[in-house]
């Protein structure tokens, strides 16, 4: 009974994280696409809470297993997503995994660097574009 609490408690942070990322780092976009992200991490979360549950002493078999049928997902619904909505499924999909493993605080920890990266990815990217245009400057003066 108190493992069946604990697996309820992950899919309830589980979902929450993810639908909360979701909605305040997209603000226009198709309501299809907040689902599938979403669902992307709601079932990652409940997906390796039942595998670390079902394999905890084993040799995780049932866990790689699942790691394939989310791979086999997230190639089906990767097309449909929009480029710049992409770094936030592949994010979900990690974080899932580390609170569906019982790794709340990381996962939460990992939600607030998904958050910052993505409303601060056009200052991030323009500090790696400067690097790249000053080592080409600097190979041009040699």
């Amino acid at each position: 009974m108190l493992t069946f609490i604990a697996m309820l408690m992950k899919l309830l942070i589980g979902s929450v994280t993810s639908y909360i990322l979701t909605t305040t780092i997209i603000k226009k976009g198709k309501i299809e696409n907040y689902f599938k992200i979403s669902f992307i991490g709601i079932l990652s979360t409940s997906i390796f809470s039942v595998s670390y549950q079902l394999d905890s002493g084993g040799p995780y078999i049932f866990s790689a297993g699942s790691l394939i049928f989310l791979g086999i997902i997230c190639n089906i619904f990767i097309d449909e997503i929009a480029k710049k909505d992409r770094i936030l499924f592949f994010s979900l999909l990690i974080i899932g995994l580390f609170i569906g493993l019982g790794y709340i605080f990381q996962g939460i920890i990992l939600s607030f660097l998904v958050y910052y990266i993505t409303i601060n990815q056009s200052d991030l990217f323009s500090v790696l574009l400067e690097d790249r245009e000053q080592v080409v400057d600097d190979e041009i003066n040699i």
